[in-house]
């Protein structure tokens, strides 16, 4: 579903990734591990085209979409989970959504509505409340159904366990199983370890904006890349700017 080849993105001077490769299939989740300011999510907002590409090639569905802008993109069929859900607080739980389906005709825009309200009833049951009024866990929720609104084939989700109880953690983890269920290809940034251990197939680790190792995650997990990303222990690139 998707194929990322040599992805570099810069801030002027700033590399904060470089040459990052990694693929995702359909039905799959698949994982970006890495500390603070490995690079995790400009990976994901480079692939989006929502920050300065340097290099580096995109291909979704078998399609060359490196000179797609954002937009594009999504109508494409690639959405975003931003970190920290993003929602509007004082909005309802369906304007919220809608506003993943923003754009397209009342009709769409309904019928989207009607599909994600069947996948998540308790979201219709309540979808007169405030979304600020929703715990950590029901927010987050909120926050991928919107992304589903926009009726994506591959959804980049960022750190969407973030100050989230373990509980609620364990709530959000089954939702995306029932996401991938249905097809719907996945590329999971986190520092959550284990739930990228119960989630994905395969992960990357990042460190200093570059791919350290990658593989199956009951491969990975426990290893020395892993920890070395974590830990800071793993050898910085040998020259050029840092990433932030």
């Amino acid at each position: 579903m998707l194929t990322v080849s040599d992805l570099t993105v810069a801030f002027g001077p700033t590399v904060a990734v470089r040459g990052v490769s990694l693929t995702a299939e359909a039905g799959t989740v698949t994982g970006i591990l890495g500390a603070n300011g490995a690079g995790k999510t400009t990976t994901l907002l480079g692939i989006l085209g929502h920050v300065p590409r340097r290099g580096g090639r995109i291909t979704f569905d078998g399609r060359d979409v490196t000179a797609l802008d954002t937009r594009a993109l999504v109508r494409a069929g690639i959405a975003l989970c931003p970190e920290n859900r993003r929602l509007f607080p004082s909005m309802s739980i369906e304007d919220n959504l809608l506003l993943g389906a923003y754009g397209q005709p009342r009709a769409t825009r309904q019928a989207r509505l009607a599909r994600t309200y069947e996948r998540f009833g308790w979201l219709h049951d309540r979808r007169a409340e405030a979304a600020g009024r929703l715990s950590g866990g029901q927010q987050q929720t909120v926050a991928i159904a919107r992304a589903l609104m926009s009726d994506p084939r591959l959804v980049l989700l960022d750190e969407p366990s973030s100050g989230l109880s373990p509980v609620a953690v364990e709530e959000v983890g089954e939702v995306l199983r029932g996401i991938a269920r249905d097809g719907t290809a996945m590329v999971l940034v986190e520092q959550n370890v284990r739930l990228v251990e119960r989630l994905c197939s395969t992960a990357y680790v990042l460190a200093h904006g570059q791919v350290t190792a990658s593989g199956p995650v009951d491969e990975l997990i426990g290893g020395d890349a892993v920890s070395d990303a974590y830990l800071g222990t793993g050898d910085r690139p040998a020259a050029g700017p840092q990433p932030r």
